[in-house]
């Protein structure tokens, strides 16, 4: 796997995949404390795992040019006020971060248990 830098002035992202284990983005959805990611959290992820676009655009089931990478992943990565931004999906975030090994399947299972019955 080729290295590629990366950096964070503001210090406000995640410097390994396990820093992503803390964040709200990777709580399960329907947590209180969930919050959509970023696309500088998306971005950050892809880095970390050290994806390509095309790489990524197989795992969630989105389309690609091998050479040309993916829209799709690119637009989740755009900057929110860009007109070609588009909200990353809940289940391709998910995917991607079962892939990265920031979460378990076990604990979206347990967190969506209902205890009421």
């Amino acid at each position: 796997m080729e290295t590629v830098p990366f950096y964070d002035v503001g210090g406000s992202l995640p410097v390994s995949l396990d820093v992503f284990r803390n964040r709200p983005c990777a709580l399960p959805f329907g947590h209180a404390a969930y919050i959509s990611p970023t696309p500088h959290e998306v971005d950050r992820l892809i880095k970390l795992a050290g994806w390509s676009q095309s790489a990524v655009a197989r795992l969630v089931g989105v389309t690609y040019n091998p050479k040309k990478g993916s829209s799709t992943i690119r637009k989740w990565r755009a900057d929110r006020d860009k007109d070609d931004y588009r909200e990353i999906p809940y289940s391709a975030w998910r995917l991607m971060l079962l892939y990265a090994g920031v979460v378990s399947i076990e604990d979206g299972l347990a967190a969506n248990i209902d205890t009421t019955v």
